[in-house]
């Protein structure tokens, strides 16, 4: 089983520098991207948020998409967290929808919807699911993404 994993962890750096030559993508040119696989969102040259998928197109698609809510919109969530200046001990929130009742976060989340829109993101194809879940992870660790949370809801 150790040799498992670790066969899996040295794709990794592989599947990173697969990613960081893969050219921006544009909203209007997800056309013939793969299936299943990891995306990258960025802003300005900067990773901001690694995310995967088996239905990519219409994921990323949903991260922007106006009528997103906070499950799948979890970019544009986690950027109106951050404008609404959100810290769990300082509302004593639990849940995403109580969030969501926080005074300014239904407009924060509905600008930040639209700033992902407009993103640039990177995608390579990854159908095995494992390697997917550590290369989510790790991308994010290595590209020091701001907006990744694997916290639990």
């Amino acid at each position: 089983m150790q040799d498992k994993f670790s066969e899996y962890i040295r794709r990794m750096p592989i599947l990173l520098n697969e990613i960081k030559v893969t050219p921006l993508l544009n909203r209007n040119e997800l056309e013939d991207i793969p299936k299943s696989g990891i995306y990258v969102f960025y802003r300005e040259g900067k990773p901001l948020y690694v995310g995967r998928s088996n239905r990519l197109k219409g994921r990323i698609q949903e991260h922007g998409r106006p009528s997103s809510d906070h499950y799948s919109a979890t970019l544009a969530f986690n950027m109106a967290k951050e404008k609404v200046n959100y810290k769990r001990n300082e509302h004593r929130l639990t849940t995403r929808n109580e969030l969501e009742k926080v005074p300014g976060f239904e407009k924060a989340f509905f600008l930040a919807r639209k700033q992902v829109a407009e993103m640039q993101v990177k995608v390579i194809e990854i159908e095995d699911q494992i390697t997917q879940a550590l290369f989510e992870i790790y991308a994010a660790l290595i590209l020091n993404t701001e907006y990744n949370d694997f916290g639990t809801h």
